[in-house]
């Protein structure tokens, strides 16, 4: 089996609309995720998945609690995890004090083996990026002042459905319209809903 990819074309820094170079990307074929990983591996193995649920309990404390020791962690061939800190910008060591700096994130740096074995072949997916409609706030708006004229609310996937926008920017557009006034909204997560704001 091969990896999908498509072409994306690169930001543009200079924001001024000239067409940039394309590069390759992968083309997500969905989340392995932890208990499909470990019921793989426990096919294949004399571990349970609960025997591996276990390891990797204990790994992922263990290295946690040597990354904020300051050490960094060779996990096997996979590779090398060490802690990335934070702080303001300053010029001179003494501008800045330990209280000022903080952990940020973890890094990661794949081991050769690893780079080695995740060389695989690549086919040009049929399908592509899933992208948001190109439609404009004002035809958005009245998209969904339209649909809440014959419906109490809306929630974020129906507004997905109904402007083709993607997840984040849907959910964006309709906290902008309560911000603006537009809309009112009740209930948190999946549901959270979205109706016309009563005139005043």
């Amino acid at each position: 089996m091969a990896a999908m990819y498509d072409l994306r074309e690169n930001p543009n820094p200079k924001g001024d609309g000239e067409k940039q170079p394309l590069h390759p990307r992968i083309v997500s074929s969905g989340t392995i995720h932890t208990r499909e990983l470990l019921e793989d591996i426990s096919h294949g193995a004399s571990f349970t998945v609960g025997d591996l649920e276990g390891m990797l309990s204990s790994l992922t404390e263990k290295i946690s609690s040597y990354l904020v020791n300051g050490y960094s962690v060779e996990l096997g061939n996979i590779g090398y995890f060490s802690a990335k800190l934070k702080s303001r910008s300053v010029t001179d060591k003494k501008e800045i004090r330990a209280s000022s700096i903080e952990f940020d994130n973890v890094n990661f740096r794949a081991s050769a083996w690893f780079r080695k074995h995740t060389q695989g072949t690549v086919e040009r997916a049929s399908y592509g990026f899933h992208t948001s409609a190109q439609t404009g706030e004002t035809e958005r708006k009245k998209q969904l002042e339209d649909y809440l004229d014959k419906n109490p609310f809306i929630t974020r996937s129906d507004y997905t459905k109904l402007t083709g926008i993607l997840k984040n920017k849907a959910l964006k557009d309709l906290k902008e319209f309560v911000s603006q006034g537009v809309l009112t909204s009740n209930g948190r997560g999946n549901q959270l809903i979205f109706m016309l704001a009563k005139e005043k």
